[in-house]
């Protein structure tokens, strides 16, 4: 819905950007938080909190924060510019390019294209989290394990989330670059937009202000250890670390095709920030932009909109369409890190949220609203709800499979409720979430850090309840006729 919004003066809604962000971050007790507002009259950066419980550090707009999934559309953005350079095209088969690749399913081998990784379509096993070493031949070797990995879902069918296809891109770019895909990324993207804090590597990123993570234990929040996830999985978002400055740049670059140069007053020390056309490789300052959030197809839930919203995904990027706004989205999660990122090309408006806490996306979600209704006008809108009968209730109840670890979820009917419990990697033991269904087969999680997220149980041909979607990730229901595959945890987004 558009709610109709008094128009607020740049210092206004600064102030009353890094309010709300304050009032929040006491309330999710979030250690640190670096925030950007990005609006035609310019940029409001907010930096609160600090880097670590245990060696605290102010937060800065130069502190570096993992990014996790966002990691995505950079890899996106650089298969877009060998495409402007004739190198590739998005719709060609993986094989044309990596000839000896392999899956489960031949079929889908064969068939599989650039694009379906981009878009998740692959059906394969997701989520492969496998350390392959920190070599240069880490993303060789992981498609190596991938190839052995099973099928869940048949190509461009069930649509769910898919890491592991990324790290096949990443591959392609390697082939066809001759470069790792981190050089490349960082050749072909970064540089170009002057991203010179989003880095990879841990002996680059501990040179420069960074931050920790921490898992909410309880109600405490305790330091992350290890730092950083596997390198085989780089291209999906476990290695590359940025800033909100970065973050800012490339939220520029996507919305409008330019990039800001911030100056420093040397005398003063006030900054001031001016737009100029993205320069340094020529295809990158001419491609197509729009390509990337052209809607290449339904993924239902919307993972970044309004609880009940239906979604779409372009090329890496999550689309949610509204009459006064379209919204370009994805966010992260990695070792104690969560992120999100939307940006709205219609209006110039963009939002950054990064912080080192694992129940981040809970605070970045509220702030969020508050930024689309103060700003883009746009109110979640009034859901009646759908109640279940008991027995329907009942055919939902059973067990759904994390697989790939030793977990199972379980839906439980309690006190006409269905309730559902979650494997907590972080804290051991499960997590209550009750459903409020607002439609047959369709529920929203009410309360806790999981509050809006969006649950749909999917039927197969017979009628029979075949898997139950939490967001954007499918988990098969267990049956004595079924053999477990592997899924992943919801941590892993």
């Amino acid at each position: 819905m558009t709610a109709l919004t008094t128009p607020a003066t740049h210092t206004d809604l600064a102030e009353r950007f890094e309010h709300e962000a304050r009032r929040l971050l006491e309330e999710f007790r979030i250690p640190g938080v670096t925030l950007g507002l990005l609006t035609p009259d310019g940029d409001h950066i907010v930096n609160l909190g600090v880097t670590s419980l245990e060696n605290p550090l102010p937060i800065t707009a130069d502190t570096i924060f993992q990014i996790g999934s966002n990691t995505k559309t950079l890899t996106s953005l650089t298969i877009s510019v060998l495409e402007a350079q004739g190198k590739l095209s998005r719709d060609d088969l993986v094989r044309t390019y990596l000839p000896d690749f392999r899956l489960s399913d031949e079929s889908v081998a064969a068939e599989l294209t650039i694009l379906d990784t981009l878009t998740h379509q692959g059906g394969f096993q997701g989520d492969l989290f496998e350390d392959t070493g920190d070599g240069d031949d880490a993303l060789a070797k992981v498609l190596d394990l991938l190839a052995e990995a099973p099928q869940v879902v048949p190509l461009r069918g069930h649509w769910s989330y898919n890491n592991a296809g990324f790290y096949v891109a990443g591959r392609v770019i390697e082939v066809v670059t001759g470069l790792t895909w981190e050089a490349a990324v960082t050749e072909l993207v970064l540089k170009p937009l002057g991203m010179t804090k989003t880095l990879f590597f841990p002996n680059e990123i501990m040179t420069h202000r960074f931050a920790a993570g921490h898992n909410k234990i309880e109600e405490e929040f305790v330091v992350q250890r290890p730092w950083q996830m596997v390198r085989s999985a780089g291209p999906a978002g476990s290695t590359c670390s940025s800033t909100a400055n970065d973050m800012a740049r490339y939220a520029h670059y996507i919305m409008s095709g330019t990039v800001p140069t911030v100056q420093t007053d040397t005398d003063t020390g006030e900054t001031t920030t001016e737009v100029g056309a993205a320069s340094g490789v020529t295809s990158l300052a001419t491609l197509d932009r729009s390509r990337l959030w052209a809607p290449v197809r339904p993924i239902g839930i919307a993972l970044n909109g309004f609880p009940g919203d239906q979604g779409q995904i372009g090329q890496s990027w999550f689309i949610d369409q509204y009459d006064a706004a379209v919204i370009l989205s994805h966010g992260g999660t990695t070792m104690g890190h969560q992120s999100d990122f939307w940006l709205s090309p219609d209006r110039k408006v963009a939002f950054i949220a990064m912080t080192n806490a694992s129940n981040g996306h809970a605070y970045n979600r509220r702030l969020s609203e508050w930024v689309k209704r103060e700003v883009l006008g746009l109110t979640a809108p009034d859901i009646a709800d759908h109640q279940p009968s008991e027995a329907e209730l009942q055919e939902l109840a059973g067990t759904y499979l994390v697989v790939g670890q030793p977990l199972k979820m379980e839906a439980e009917v309690r006190g006409g409720v269905l309730t559902l419990l979650i494997p907590d990697t972080a804290a051991g033991g499960t997590k209550d979430a009750a459903l409020r269904f607002i439609a047959p087969d369709r529920a929203i999680i009410t309360g806790g850090d999981m509050d809006g997220y969006a649950i749909d149980f999917l039927r197969d041909e017979a009628g029979q309840v075949e898997f139950l979607k939490v967001v954007v990730r499918l988990y098969p229901r267990q049956r004595d006729d079924v053999t477990a595959q592997p899924l992943p945890a919801l941590e892993e987004v």
